[in-house]
């Protein structure tokens, strides 16, 4: 892949995220690689995971690949340590690495909010008010599965697996398998195990909330968009993976003993 464009998506408030793009983009300069986000070949993302999510959006809008520089805690989605960056580039840019694709997700039927609608790890529809439940009625493929009344609902894909669904209780699913899960979110009721689907059945959230409190629906972490009494989330795979790249490093299982501190 012959790479002339990049875009660089970096932490706001992490400086060494700022001079390590001063100094990559110096290395890119010298190999007459433009750092651009229009219509770029590669995506870089400078930061954690959840700089890693917001450059998902680009990457995947551009449908091009995308490479992580961990300056965060975890770091579940990041391929570069730090120490390690320079070197990574080089690699990168001489075409020694491989991809590994990783589902999206869509959401549809929020109305109001302008913002993309495709994600890389959940969407998640709780409770608009602190101190209140909300009831959730869920469908699989337009059969009811249960009405939840409790947080909330994270749909999540096997990446988003170890993020807030790991939190809820959810399993823990390998990248490579094609499915969706469903975790509810702190339910007050007797059975509200987590359940995993098949990736092409679609899930549908109604809110239903005759008290007027409503419901907020979001997307790997952002949106935040209302949902009022009635509204219906439509939630299904994307036809289209997001395209990670993978330099040879740790593979998922190493990587999430490693970074959860599993015994070895």
């Amino acid at each position: 892949m012959d790479i002339r464009r990049v875009a660089i998506v970096v932490h706001e408030h992490k400086p060494e995220a700022r001079h390590l793009y001063e100094e990559l983009a110096g290395i890119l300069a010298g190999r007459e690689v433009e750092v651009t986000e229009d219509d770029p070949d590669m995506v870089l993302s400078l930061g954690g995971d959840g700089t890693m999510l917001r450059a998902a959006q680009l990457a995947h809008s551009a449908d091009v690949p995308l490479l992580g520089f961990n300056f965060g805690t975890l770091g579940y989605l990041t391929e570069v340590e730090p120490g390690h960056e320079t070197d990574a580039l080089r690699t990168l840019l001489e075409g020694s690495y491989t991809i590994e694709n990783r589902m999206m997700i869509a959401c549809e039927g929020v109305r109001g909010c302008d913002v993309s609608y495709v994600g890389l790890n959940e969407v998640l529809v709780e409770r608009a008010s602190r101190v209140r439940l909300v009831r959730l009625s869920v469908k699989v493929d337009g059969e009811r599965l249960a009405t939840f009344n409790g947080d909330g609902v994270v749909i999540a894909t096997p990446t988003g697996s170890t993020a807030y669904a790991m939190s809820a209780g959810g399993p823990i699913v390998s990248p490579r398998a094609q499915c969706l899960v469903v975790v509810p979110v702190a339910a007050h009721m007797m059975f509200s195990r987590p359940f995993v689907l098949a990736a092409d059945e679609k899930v549908e959230i109604a809110v239903e909330d005759d008290e007027g409190r409503g419901a907020e629906v979001s997307l790997d972490g952002s949106m935040n968009c209302p949902l009022p009494n009635g509204a219906v989330v439509m939630v299904e795979c994307h036809d289209r993976p997001l395209k990670l790249v993978r330099l040879g490093g740790p593979g998922f299982v190493e990587r999430l003993r490693s970074k959860l501190g599993m015994p070895g």
